[in-house]
């Protein structure tokens, strides 16, 4: 595995375990992370300190 999907598999599980699976959301045609009333550009994703789980 690449480092950058080591650190995408990361972020998103941090926010999976916050959240809750229900409000988390991968919206594929938007390219969207979308959570709770928000949401973030997917590419945050790979970028390290997103969460503190790649800080």
């Amino acid at each position: 595995m690449t480092e950058e999907t080591i650190i995408a598999l990361r972020n998103y599980d941090y926010i999976v375990r916050n959240k809750g699976l229900d409000d988390v959301q991968l919206d594929w045609d938007s390219d969207t992370l979308v959570s709770g009333d928000g949401g973030y550009d997917i590419s945050y994703l790979t970028e390290p300190g997103f969460t503190p789980a790649t800080r």
